[in-house]
């Protein structure tokens, strides 16, 4: 009787995997093959697509070195590149640029790219976005050789609950493949990056994973794998990668321009103190607007921010993000309550103003959320 109670509640914990079927003397199992068979090969085709356009990124920094004579004595200093790091990127354009983590570039000096087949190409940085923590290399002297290009995938397509596969280079193990599913998306105000807009997955991810792709079940990539949340510094399941709509318009920026240049405002936010309550239960508070900039004789201290574009801003964190994907010349739409009124303004952003000047916040560069 424990026997065919076990199996019923084995069956019913796994139905698309197991069959079983109850005769007068005995129970059956049978295993469904077909279903297994086809997820692994829907995974292993995703695979096999992407890996190739995964790369290694070893990181190097330029070292003063001083050779002696026989006896001794300084005879000349000369320099040579020390590997001083790896992370992991992808191929974006066939003709040799690669996506990673601004992380990754910060402070080295020079790049080797080890591809799938283990050759070795030397790399520089095309342009960086700290504030994204994306940059973008590309491969030396390619000549005419082309790249295997992973493709983004558009972001509404992603979904909690879908499959996420990343692969990287975690603690120098090259093509490492992980799988999890999509936690979540849209995540901001983790405090990480000034621009945020993660997915979040519990795909496990480690020192080294930097930079690499996250994928659908279609090899198409969703996110850069970024960091981890761990009071411990392994994986807990806490995965965070910039999803493929950030990822994708900061690339074209960084080829076209080597740098992403955004919207200047000219304003200081904080958050809505509990006291300072609307009817709306949300938003930020303007606390200082800058002479002579796009805000100025439209924004007002304690004016109340409650939506950008008619999408409702609830913290500080998605009114930074609404402003860090804008542009020099395009127009915001900001809904403000002002003394218990609510109205709206139209701002057209311009490009930040040069930071000449002793005082070093005479000129507002970008808009600041003070916490």
């Amino acid at each position: 009787m424990k026997t065919h109670s076990f199996l019923m509640l084995l069956a019913a914990c796994a139905p698309p995997l197991l069959s079983v079927h109850a005769g007068e003397e005995e129970i059956r199992l049978e295993y469904a093959t077909a279903p297994i068979a086809g997820v692994q090969s829907e995974f292993a085709r995703a695979i096999r697509k992407a890996m190739p356009g995964v790369v290694l990124i070893t990181a190097e920094k330029r070292v003063g070195v001083v050779s002696f004579d026989g006896w001794g004595t300084s005879r000349q200093l000369g320099y040579m590149d020390v590997p001083s790091g790896q992370g992991s990127g992808f191929f974006i354009h066939d003709s040799g640029y690669i996506l990673t983590n601004y992380h990754v570039v910060k402070g080295q000096d020079s790049f080797w790219i080890t591809l799938h087949d283990g050759s070795e190409h030397p790399a520089r940085v095309v342009g960086v976005d700290p504030a994204s923590d994306l940059a973008v290399l590309k491969v030396e002297n390619a000549g005419e050789q082309r790249f295997p290009a992973l493709r983004f995938a558009a972001p509404e397509s992603v979904e909690p609950g879908h499959w996420a596969i990343a692969i990287g280079a975690p603690f120098s193990l090259n093509r490492t493949v992980t799988v999890g599913i999509v936690s979540n998306k849209n995540r901001s105000g983790v405090g990480v990056n000034a621009y945020e807009d993660y997915i979040q997955t519990d795909a496990s991810i480690n020192p080294g994973n930097s930079g690499g792709p996250l994928l659908n079940s279609a090899g198409d990539v969703i996110g850069v794998n970024d960091f981890i949340m761990s009071p411990s510094g392994g994986n807990i399941g806490l995965s965070f990668a910039i999803s493929s709509g950030i990822a994708r318009s900061i690339a074209e920026e960084l080829i076209a321009h080597g740098r992403v240049v955004r919207g200047y405002l000219g304003a200081i936010f904080s958050p809505l103190p509990h006291r300072r309550g609307n009817d709306s239960g949300h938003g930020v508070l303007v606390e200082r607007v800058y002479r002579n900039s796009p805000a100025a004789g439209k924004l007002f201290p304690d004016d109340v921010v409650i939506a950008v574009n008619d999408r409702k801003i609830l913290n500080g964190s998605e009114l930074s993000n609404a402003l860090f994907a804008s542009r020099p010349g395009d127009s915001l739409k900001l809904t403000l309550v002002r003394e218990g009124r609510q109205l709206e303004q139209v701002i057209r952003l311009t490009h930040a103003p040069e930071t000449s000047g002793s005082h070093p916040r005479r000129m507002l560069l970008r808009p600041i959320f003070r916490e």
